[in-house]
């Protein structure tokens, strides 16, 4: 959710569809983070960055007919997908940082499932949602520690491809996806608490994501990533690199499958 956007300007039609049925695991992960938030039927709940709107539909279900459950978005593609499942979810295009159209205190939660990595101007966003909370509102928050980054399959896989012919000294790593817009688990807790919102609960897990295959599971960071995961690389390189990952992780098949393994952050705060 960057200014201008620029995050997501490579996103299709068609990565939104990819992500929509390879997102289970995804989905789950927002599902544990809902079950925190202590929904009660009839609560009026936003999901900032809800993507291609499974989790807000689930939302719905908590929620029941009395409530109202409201996903936004700054990418049409996804607003596409989430508006074909029908139901009485309504979906609308906007960002974490500029949340104008809805009111003070007119949330009794707010969910943010794998965005705030997305988000450039984080405080703007954590102050925007404190905002719209209601007294004793929560906030739920999914995303990834920046300082646990180089422990994920990823980071160890990706590095010493890079680190070799022919994309050494041609590549700058720090623009790649997973090095941009996290932030440390403390600098996480500092944003919550200068948004003047209290914090409940901090859990730094362990996560797994088996995938059917190599091709797969780049077609997934892919897809999750808007289209912008090799979009720094040389053009001329992205391809041969894209194989090269994808035979990397083949190789680390195991019984079940290839496994992405990493690090993630869930959080609850509260306006009090």
């Amino acid at each position: 959710m960057g200014s201008g956007l620029s995050a997501f300007a490579h996103d299709s039609r068609e990565l939104a569809e990819a992500y929509d049925r390879v997102s289970e695991l995804q989905l789950e992960s927002g599902q544990r983070l809902v079950e925190r938030l202590g929904l009660r039927e009839g609560d009026r709940v936003l999901d900032v960055g809800c993507g291609t709107g499974r989790l807000t539909q689930w939302l719905a279900e908590r929620v029941g007919p009395t409530g109202a459950v409201t996903g936004i978005d700054p990418v049409e593609e996804r607003l596409e997908v989430a508006r074909s499942r029908g139901g009485a979810v309504h979906f609308a295009a906007g960002r974490a940082e500029a949340l104008e159209a809805f009111e003070d205190q007119t949330f009794d939660a707010v969910c943010m499932s794998s965005v705030l990595h997305w988000v450039d101007e984080k405080a703007k966003a954590l102050a925007e949602v404190r905002r719209v909370l209601r007294a004793g509102g929560r906030l739920g928050v999914t995303t990834s520690p920046r300082e646990l980054a180089r422990a994920g399959t990823l980071r160890r896989v990706l590095e010493p491809l890079l680190a070799r012919e022919p994309y050494a000294g041609r590549i700058d790593a720090s623009r790649l996806t997973f090095s941009k817009g996290g932030c440390t688990t403390t600098e996480l807790v500092s944003l919550v608490l200068e948004s003047r919102l209290e914090l409940v609960e901090l859990q730094v897990t362990p996560q797994a994501q088996t995938h059917s295959s190599g091709e797969a599971l780049v077609t997934f960071i892919e897809a999750s990533a808007f289209g912008t995961f090799l979009r720094p690389i040389p053009e001329d390189l992205r391809l041969p690199l894209r194989a090269e990952l994808v035979a990397a992780f083949e190789a680390q098949r195991g019984p079940e499958g290839v496994a992405l393994c990493g690090w993630g952050v869930q959080l609850i705060a509260r306006r009090a």
